[in-house]
């Protein structure tokens, strides 16, 4: 329930006080709304579909702030679409469906996802910037699929082979922050990356083959 003390403010009109009283009340109908989701999502990792439809309009640019969301439906993947950038971190598990829903954003953060499969990596290559750093193993063709994303993590990688070192040289800005080690033809081809961002001891071979 809203409790809202009313004071009339000095020197305010009868139309400046309703607007005053408007803002606070909103802000504290805010504020109380978004605890009690966040309650929700805490003690059972779901949330309704009127709370997902509230959250995509409220934060329309940047949703950061459900990641004890464990589990959607295909609706509220839909709804969430309207955000321009989303972190579903607590998410481990996407269908092929939600997947292309959420293709419509322009960030996408899923660092608790651990698999996908080829069509989901069609989907999520639309989007523009997009992290997976919890996959530890990737497929040649998943690779070649995502390779269309402007910025990719895939930190949670310790090795590629030759021919995803080669896609991934077409990714902007990739962040492989989980390599262990990196072969010659893989060094020369992330050495094409404008940004990347990997452990020092892959950077050093990288870096021979970078043009001075």
């Amino acid at each position: 329930m809203l409790m809202l003390v009313i004071v009339l403010g000095c020197g305010e009109s009868a139309e400046e006080t309703k607007k005053r009283i408007d803002r606070e009340t909103k802000k504290q109908f805010e504020q109380e709304t978004l605890k009690r989701i966040q309650e929700e999502l805490k003690s059972s990792g779901t949330f309704t579909d009127e709370d997902a439809e509230y959250l995509s309009q409220r934060y329309n640019q940047e949703l950061y702030l459900i990641s004890d969301l464990t589990s959607i439906t295909d609706k509220q993947a839909e709804i969430l679409s309207k955000v321009k950038s989303l972190r579903l971190d607590g998410l481990t598990s996407l269908t092929d469906g939600q997947a292309e829903s959420l293709s419509k954003v322009n960030g996408l953060y899923l660092d608790g996802l651990t698999s996908i499969n080829d069509e989901q990596a069609k989907s999520l290559s639309k989007v523009a910037i997009l992290r997976l750093s919890g996959l530890q193993t990737i497929t040649d063709k998943q690779v070649e699929i995502l390779s269309k994303v402007k910025t990719l993590n895939l930190s949670g990688l310790k090795s590629l082979t030759d021919k995803q070192a080669k896609d991934l040289s077409k990714v902007q800005w990739l962040e492989l922050r989980g390599m262990e080690s990196i072969t010659e033809p893989q060094a020369e081809s992330l050495s094409k990356v404008k940004d990347l961002y990997i452990p020092i001891s892959c950077f050093e071979l990288v870096n021979q083959y970078k043009n001075p």
